[in-house]
């Protein structure tokens, strides 16, 4: 069953290396998905007064930095070896991208999620502190056990997965939503943005 969803997680990425235009910022995240667990990996974002996504959930992520990343995947590889101490390169294979999401908080940003399929399925994480509190691995079958509807988010109404203290919304739900619905036939609530 397992191969089955893989195969279709295949077939809704891209297989290119994006590169960034001179018009807007951009930046990646590591949408990591264990098929042991049948997960991906999400982090909460440490409290931070400077940063616009405190305390959010998230993937492994962050801007494209040109003195550092030859492209956006790049971006994702690093940004994951900076929070979670994965090195992607040798713990996973590299599936392919989605076209840009936008952070409703920054419109200026194109986010590119960049999708691997881990071939460890016990990965040794190691968390920087500086930028994630926690990690966990959302398993795709319990994501809608957790959805709740209308939730009062910094002035918004949005659905969102909640699960303690980790709230799920916005861009990171959007990206998970296609995902579930397009590779595992979950179909979660629409976030407002969603163009579906």
């Amino acid at each position: 069953m397992e191969s089955y969803n893989v195969d279709k997680l295949r077939k809704i990425v891209k297989d290119n290396r994006p590169l960034p235009d001179n018009v807007h910022l951009w930046a990646a995240v590591a949408v990591i998905y264990n098929p042991c667990l049948k997960a991906f990996l999400i982090g909460k974002r440490t409290e931070n007064p400077d940063d616009p996504w405190s305390g959010d959930a998230a993937f492994p992520g962050g801007r494209f930095k040109p003195n550092k990343d030859r492209d956006l995947v790049d971006t994702a590889i690093r940004e994951a070896r900076e929070e979670v101490g994965l090195d992607l390169t040798k713990v996973a294979e590299l599936l392919g991208v989605l076209e840009p999401f936008t952070p409703s908080n920054a419109p200026n940003i194109n986010v590119v999620p960049v999708v691997f399929l881990l071939r460890d399925c016990n990965p040794q994480l190691v968390i920087n502190s500086a930028e994630l509190s926690k990690v966990f691995w959302l398993n795709v079958d319990d994501a809608a056990n957790y959805v709740r509807l209308n939730v009062n988010i910094k002035g918004r109404l949005r659905p969102a997965i909640i699960m303690g203290d980790v709230v799920i919304w916005g861009m990171t739900y959007r990206i998970l939503r296609r995902l579930l619905r397009e590779a595992f036939d979950i179909n979660l609530p629409k976030d407002p943005r969603d163009i579906d």
